[in-house]
């Protein structure tokens, strides 16, 4: 995938303010302008697609499941520069598909990416009233997809979802048999630094850090780490110990309560992508590489395990596979089966 490189480089220009600023009638901006989006596409799609794999085969070991269709939306109104958005993407209403995960419901289904969301429930989303308030914690320009997700979810709820879609200007309905799976998210944030991040319910991966990869199995063992966060309800523990996150993170307790999480996250991380068909070595060649390269930077904080330390944690808990025999190719892990009070 290093090939995506010259078009990231051009997405970072298109997404500066500068760019935006400038009119349609600019030919050569526009045309930087869809490319950049069609790179940030490819990047959307494999971050879906990897998660999907992920959330569906751990699903067994989650203590909390959520129907999944394996549709990945995207609105008009969170593009900046919307006559490349329609170039690029196809929109010819507000909410298109963006990306559908291979093995999902979407997929059985017949849905392809570029599909057009016309209703759920024959519920018309041009018609759509989105609530602010419940929204507050969005920005305005992504209410919207946040609305349509929740109704698709909703819909969901109880096995299956029916949705009208348009494509090549013919409307189509058709019914999703939703499956499921562990409760998280997937996203790729456009950025220029490499990290990754999980709140609880969405992992984040920057665009940076996702062409820095080489292959899926590696970028997979980042958004496994960061799924493990979630799994785990990191968030909610560190919250509950008053832990700060902060620069004065860095030292004392709180440095400590970090980093133990940090270690429990590597280490849930590799059964997870055994479990989804990913080579758990790959998370030992990505950090090797990865630590040579950045050894200083965030992931070799006082929060972290330096990078060998975090190699060796990966060895071990391969090492615990390797000794069980995998049920129906799948291998139940140590850390999920665990009460948080024995954490």
């Amino acid at each position: 995938m290093r090939c995506l490189l010259p078009l990231l480089v051009t997405m970072f220009a298109v997404l500066s303010a500068p760019i935006w600023a400038k009119g349609p009638a600019d030919k050569s901006v526009e045309s930087e302008a869809v490319l950049g989006l069609k790179a940030l596409q490819i990047l959307d799609q494999r971050a879906h697609g990897i998660g999907y794999r992920l959330v569906s085969a751990n699903a067994a070991f989650c203590r909390k499941t959520v129907p999944h269709l394996g549709i990945l939306l995207h609105d008009l109104n969170q593009y900046g520069n919307k006559d490349a958005a329609r170039l690029a993407h196809g929109f010819a209403s507000n909410i298109a598909i963006n990306a559908v995960a291979l093995g999902s419901p979407a997929e059985i289904a017949g849905l392809q990416v570029g599909d057009n969301l016309i209703a759920i429930e024959e519920k018309l989303l041009e018609n759509i009233v989105v609530d602010d308030e419940l929204f507050a914690n969005e920005k305005p320009e992504y209410r919207r997809i946040a609305a349509v997700k929740t109704m698709l979810l909703d819909a969901a709820a109880d096995g299956s979802a029916k949705i009208s879609i348009m494509r090549d200007g013919t409307d189509r309905e058709i019914v999703l048999t939703a499956t499921q799976t562990c409760a998280s998210q997937f996203q790729i944030q456009v950025s220029k630094k490499r990290e990754a991040s999980a709140d609880g319910k969405i992992v984040s991966i920057s665009s940076t850090l996702a062409e820095y990869v080489l292959t899926d199995d590696e970028l997979a063992a980042i958004a496994a780490h960061e799924l493990a966060h979630n799994l785990l309800k990191h968030r909610d523990r560190l919250n509950a110990q008053n832990v700060n996150r902060g620069f004065f993170g860095q030292f004392g307790k709180s440095a400590g309560r970090i980093k133990a999480i940090e270690i429990e996250a590597d280490r849930l991380s590799v059964w997870l992508m055994a479990n989804a068909d990913y080579d758990p070595q790959a998370a030992i060649r990505f950090w090797t590489r990865y630590g040579k390269q950045h050894g200083k930077g965030i992931f070799s904080a006082s929060t972290h395990y330096r990078w060998k330390k975090r190699v060796k944690l990966f060895e071990e808990e391969i090492a615990k596979m390797a000794k069980m025999e995998a049920v129906e190719g799948r291998y139940a892990p140590p850390l999920l089966a665990l009460d948080d009070g024995d954490r």
